[in-house]
């Protein structure tokens, strides 16, 4: 996995036709990334997160526009291209006939890997389920195996498609732990999250889409300079004890604290914090309204 390398998208449009009528799924996605780094790629519902991936991924094919790794259009190399890509989400599909060594086994003769399975097996802490089959284990369980069969290729670019959402802690940890592992071995890891703190902890860049265009594409510091943090905050006014639930910035809940009764106060996630930003239709720009 040692040396440097490009990932260019260029101009990626996405349509697709339903009863008669085009649906633009993606629109003109152009970004340049690199190994060593973690990319962010959030955005709302429909925005078309999981088509970019399996875009990169080759799974499915742009209506226009390339994806070029080193320079080399991926459709030219594909066989050479597609062994350098591991794409994981929750949707990976195991052999529920074997078990979950069994599984692994497979995957290590398919891939031909060199990779030894006992050391993947403790990676994601896969130890006690190995001899379970793949219907027998819970979400998190699953997308261990999962990231697990991904491991083995020795991938130089990840495709995590939301590969911690809605699991238990340990799941998570294990998933962060690993994304920072390939980060310093020289991987290029694209993660779709609407976890704050995964964005923080593992995340180089952030890549936002809106109805498949790119609205934002830069650092996790840029992206909370001009999005900014939210909360949702209860308090009384003084003096007249009427009860009052907003969503303020950081700088309104300082204020707000110095001079009322806070009784509740709940940082907004992501994917609200973008949610809101799109409702109100002033991207970057603080929002002071009543919810």
């Amino acid at each position: 996995m040692n040396g440097t390398f490009t990932l260019e998208l260029k101009e990626i449009s996405k349509h697709v036709r339903i009863n008669g009528t085009v649906n633009v799924v993606l629109s003109n996605v152009s970004c340049s990334l690199s190994g060593k780094q973690v990319v962010g790629l959030i955005g709302e519902n429909g925005s078309g997160k999981s088509s970019l991936l399996k875009i990169i991924a080759t799974v499915l094919k742009p209506t226009t526009g390339s994806v070029f790794y080193n320079g080399e259009n991926v459709l030219k190399i594909l066989d050479r291209y597609r062994f350098l890509v591991s794409y994981v989400s929750e949707l990976n599909k195991f052999i529920d006939e074997l078990t979950v060594r069994e599984n692994l086994e497979y995957y290590s003769l398919l891939y031909k890997s060199t990779i030894n399975l006992r050391d993947v097996v403790k990676k994601v802490a896969l130890e006690n389920v190995v001899a379970k089959k793949p219907g027998q284990l819970s979400k998190g369980y699953r997308q261990r195996l999962a990231i697990a069969v991904g491991l083995l290729k020795d991938s130089k670019i990840f495709l995590l498609d939301e590969p911690a959402e809605g699991l238990d802690t340990e799941t998570k940890q294990i998933v962060k732990g690993i994304v920072n592992e390939l980060k310093t071995k020289g991987a290029l890891v694209i993660y779709v999250t609407h976890d704050d703190d995964e964005l923080e902890d593992v995340c180089d860049a952030i890549i936002m889409l809106k109805s498949g265009r790119v609205s934002f594409f830069g650092t996790v510091d840029d992206f909370w300079r001009k999005y900014g943090k939210y909360y949702r905050t209860v308090y009384t006014e003084p003096g007249e004890g009427v009860k009052r639930n907003r969503i303020v910035s950081v700088e309104e809940l300082n204020d707000l604290m110095k001079t009322h009764n806070i009784t509740h106060i709940r940082p907004l996630g992501l994917r609200e914090i973008v949610n809101l930003q799109f409702e109100n239709g002033k991207e970057g720009v603080k929002l002071d309204s009543e919810r």
